[in-house]
């Protein structure tokens, strides 16, 4: 499938040319893997974890170099 849409957007290049329809295609999907992957990273466990253990050290330094004991 990907092969055939890079054979698509090669003879669109070739025929009509590549700023008016090869490019703008490529930054559209571009911008959808960008955010299928923001998405999918919100999904994922390993980035919650990784943001609760860097919110709890930023926590624990903060609490330990305040004075309010």
């Amino acid at each position: 499938m990907f092969l055939l849409v890079m054979l698509i957007l090669v003879m669109l290049l070739l025929i009509k040319g590549f700023f008016k329809f090869v490019l703008p295609a490529l930054i559209i999907l571009m911008i959808l893997k960008f955010l299928f992957g923001g998405l999918m990273l919100l999904f994922s466990p390993h980035f919650w974890g990784a943001l609760l253990v860097i919110a709890f050290i930023v926590w624990l330094v903060r609490a330990s170099r305040s004075h309010y004991y």
